[in-house]
């Protein structure tokens, strides 16, 4: 058969990274005979763009582009050069038989494109529904075993057809995955979020719009569209357009800051994950002097030289420490320092009640973290995901499923994603998915401890210059070595809150923050440390199992507590069993 198809060489002339990787996944594949891709996105406009792109990039054979969707079909020409014949058989969806009238729409339209001579493409736009059909998904497998070029019921090629009408069919889905039945059979792909290629293209469509000429400034083109990083072709439109609106159409640092706050609305929109542009440093960070150390040495691991010298991208770390040790601290303050946007989502919230939802979750989290790379992404008590797994009800397996996909993506990832988790203990992960602790999944896991009393004096510091200076007496200064030295075992966030305690109590009684306020506010708190059963258990494990994020000993609670946190009883957490419980 004499298939007038373009070289793989020719077919990707001109194409940059981003979209050599469609060409891979979507367009060889028809290069080679397959005859129905399955494309899963938003992106219903991308998908069509692609679809239009076959006429010129694969061959002219392919000359109509039919999209059907609920509401029916339109057709037209893929290209119209001068002198061609511009006539075309539309399709139809009308039953041409009896034995037709009780089809589906889908069905019907599959037909009467796989019975026309022109060759083209049908596009299925959101198929999640069709995808249930039994008759359509048949008939799209007897069509990829066929190939392109489909043959007559008695098993020859259609003359009327012979090598002058392929017909390739696109499945767009949104969610819906490849009908087990086609799995083995079509080509799927999953399209990324667009990349700096095609965010670059809308930001220069917008510009041009609504007539700014900022965007001929290389450095400005950049910013912007680093900060479009996430979104989709329509939403990055979106809000340029609504940016723009607000600020009188100027390319400037108040219209940028806008605009990442319409990114991180969009974002947060998804109900799964939140967005944000941290300011903070290490210099936030009190103490945990090792974990910063090693923190700043990671950075330089991203860098070409890095790689160069055989050093494998960073993968992250695990945080695990008390409630309020600082651990989300530690990661706004890695995105801060490495002037990176943070991804932020919470496991629990991933697992969805519907089947198949919480796949979906983590891979459109997975995707936009990609898409955004260079970033942090931060998984916030990735512990209560695992909550009762280990125990012998379990769940239906889609929790370990999930994380599994997790764990696979950490090892096997590309983009330069750095993630960093955080667990309150790891009892359930000890337990549960005991292979999530094993060294090289992680760059490393970090114990964060209480703060030592150098520490705890560096985090009242850094509480106390964020109130005005005017607002606290000079005496205050002088005597915070002594304050820090009261109630050892209280935590970084117990310090803060101690701190802003007493300086609301002041601003109603009109007085200046004072020594003996601050001192009140903070012998006066419980320790959580306090309500902790078997805490030094705890701690030896850890020794073990994790690096001390800090190298001076941990403060010991002073204060003691008769009632004891079920949800932190180490001694239970911790504790190793004989052969006869086991049994």
């Amino acid at each position: 058969m004499d298939m007038k198809f373009n070289t793989y060489k020719k077919a990707s002339k001109g194409m940059k990274e981003e979209h050599l990787d469609i060409m891979d996944h979507i367009l060889l594949p028809v290069l080679t005979g397959q005859s129905v891709i399955h494309i899963r996105t938003h992106e219903e406009n991308r998908v069509i763009g692609i679809c239009e792109s076959i006429n010129s990039r694969i061959s002219e054979d392919f000359r109509v582009l039919h999209i059907l969707s609920e509401a029916g079909v339109e057709s037209d020409l893929l290209s119209s050069s001068e002198g061609e014949d511009a006539d075309f058989t539309a399709l139809s969806t009308q039953a041409s038989s009896p034995n037709e009238a009780h089809t589906s729409l889908h069905v019907r339209a599959l037909n009467s494109f796989l019975s026309t001579k022109e060759g083209g493409v049908l596009l299925i736009l959101g198929a999640d529904a069709a995808c249930r059909q039994t008759e359509l998904i048949r008939r799209l497998k007897t069509h990829a075993n066929n190939g392109l070029f489909p043959l007559t019921d008695e098993g020859g090629e259609d003359e009327d057809n012979n090598d002058e009408s392929p017909k390739l069919v696109v499945l767009h889905t949104i969610s819906q995955d490849t009908p087990e039945t086609l799995s083995r059979t079509i080509q799927n792909y999953d399209l990324p979020l667009p990349r700096d290629g095609t965010l670059s293209g809308s930001l220069r469509g917008v510009c041009r719009e609504m007539g700014i000429t900022d965007i001929q400034d290389d450095k400005i083109r950049k910013n912007w569209v680093l900060a479009l990083r996430g979104l989709t072709s329509k939403e990055a439109e979106r809000s340029l357009q609504q940016t723009f609106t607000v600020h009188d159409s100027k390319m400037n640092v108040e219209s940028l800051a806008y605009l990442q706050t319409v990114k991180r609305n969009i974002i947060k929109q998804t109900g799964i994950m939140e967005f944000h542009e941290p300011t903070t440093s290490f210099s936030d960070i009190g103490g945990l002097t090792n974990l910063v150390e090693d923190l700043g040495l990671r950075q330089g691991e991203f860098e070409v030289h890095a790689r160069d010298a055989g050093i494998q991208s960073p993968k992250g770390c695990l945080l695990v420490g008390l409630p309020g040790t600082g651990k989300s601290l530690i990661a706004q303050s890695v995105a801060g320092e490495w002037a990176m946007p943070m991804l932020e989502f919470n496991m629990a919230n991933v697992l969805d009640s519907y089947v198949g939802g919480s796949e979906a979750n983590m891979k459109k989290i997975l995707a936009v973290a990609e898409s955004m790379a260079p970033c942090v992404l931060m998984v916030d008590e990735i512990d209560k995901a695992l909550s009762g797994l280990g125990s012998a009800g379990g769940d239906s397996g889609v929790t370990r499923r999930v994380i599994g996909n997790f764990l696979t993506w950490l090892n096997d990832r590309k983009a330069d994603v750095y993630v960093i988790a955080t667990a309150n203990d790891l009892s359930e992960i000890a337990s549960a998915m005991p292979e999530m602790l094993r060294k090289g999944r992680w760059d490393d896991i970090w114990w964060v401890d209480l703060p030592d009393r150098k520490t705890r004096q560096q985090i009242l510091e850094i509480h106390l210059h964020k109130i005005p200076s005017e607002r606290i007496e000079e005496g205050v200064w002088e005597q915070v070595t002594a304050i820090s030295k009261l109630n050892p075992g209280i935590t970084g966030a117990e310090i803060a809150a101690a701190v802003n305690e007493a300086n609301r109590i002041s601003f109603h009684q009109e007085k200046l923050l004072s020594v003996k306020q601050l001192t009140s506010s903070i012998e006066e708190l419980k320790p959580l440390a306090s309500g902790i059963r078997g805490l030094e258990e705890t701690r030896k494990w850890m020794k073990d199992f994790a690096r001390a994020a800090s190298p001076v000993p941990a403060a010991k609670v002073v204060k003691n507590s008769d009632v004891y946190l079920a949800a932190f009883d180490a001694s239970k957490q911790f504790r190793t069993t004989t052969p006869d419980e086991q049994d």
